[in-house]
């Protein structure tokens, strides 16, 4: 059965595009998606800038099976973080820290079409408060 992994690790290469967030407004996009280790993983590199030229976000995410549990799990690091978390497959195309409201929860959605188009999609909460979407950027592979 195809994986998360397969799908994007077969999909690798430059993706441009756009998106909008609920704090940061519009913003353009670059991703960057290379398979690991003959297809173990797939390490991600994601920018997002805004229409000033401003840096609004910049991560490095790896893609790839835990060992212990064989489950497809990211490993997001970027600044707004102020370190790495590990998020779990909830869903096909979903990741999640599964904190619930007890404590900040993140998901990030990671969707390839059958067009090729690349969503990835940041939603998170506050403790105490409903999770929901706050940044989502829509990428096709650079010519």
């Amino acid at each position: 059965m195809e994986t998360v992994i397969d799908r994007l690790a077969g999909a690798a290469g430059h993706y441009t595009g756009g998106g909008d967030g609920a704090e940061s407004g519009p913003f353009a996009a670059t991703m960057d998606v290379r398979p690991l280790l003959d297809g173990l993983g797939v390490e991600i590199a994601y920018t997002a800038i805004d229409p000033q030229g401003d840096r609004l976000h910049d991560e490095r995410t790896t893609l790839a099976f835990e060992m212990m549990t064989g489950e497809p799990t990211l490993y997001v690091l970027c600044a707004e973080l102020h370190g790495i978390a590990r998020l779990r497959q909830i869903a096909p195309d979903v990741f999640s820290n599964s904190a619930g409201k007890a404590g900040f929860e993140l998901q990030i959605e990671l969707g390839l079409g059958d067009d090729g188009e690349l969503t990835y999609v940041w939603s998170w909460a506050p403790p105490e408060e409903d999770i929901m979407e706050r940044s989502r950027a829509v990428l096709r592979l650079a010519p």
